[in-house]
């Protein structure tokens, strides 16, 4: 029984050991480069306006139930709640993409300041 518990510990320890050893240190080919973090930060940017033209579609289409309520029928207020939690969801995916974009664009090295959309979607400036 003692014997049957050593062996066990030790497995469980060699196990351990061995799955924690892929993670122990980063190697020469998971070290990005400047070049790499700009282009991960130009796709974080390219996300974030994708989110930004769904999170505009989701708001037009909530304004659109809240002016005329009436035409949705039975089924207007599940609507109007999944329209809600889908401008949740791409809030919170803006302000993600628009963080993952700033930490590559300082990890690159870059002097200047990512240039966030912070107009309109039709490009006209922000009142």
């Amino acid at each position: 029984m003692k014997t049957q518990k050593t062996i066990t510990a030790i497995s469980l320890i060699a196990a351990l050991f061995f799955v924690g050893l892929p993670f122990s240190s980063a190697s020469a080919e998971e070290i990005l480069t400047a070049q790499e973090h700009l282009q991960l930060a130009k796709q974080h940017e390219v996300l974030l306006k994708e989110a930004e033209v769904k999170l505009a579609q989701h708001q037009a289409a909530l304004e659109d139930y809240e002016s005329r309520s009436f035409y949705y029928g039975r089924k207007g207020l599940d609507f109007q709640s999944h329209e809600k939690a889908n401008i949740r969801e791409y809030e919170k995916l803006v302000a993600e993409n628009k963080a993952q974009a700033a930490i590559h664009y300082k990890l690159a090295g870059e002097s200047q300041a990512p240039q966030f959309v912070s107009g309109n979607i039709d490009n006209t400036p922000a009142n």
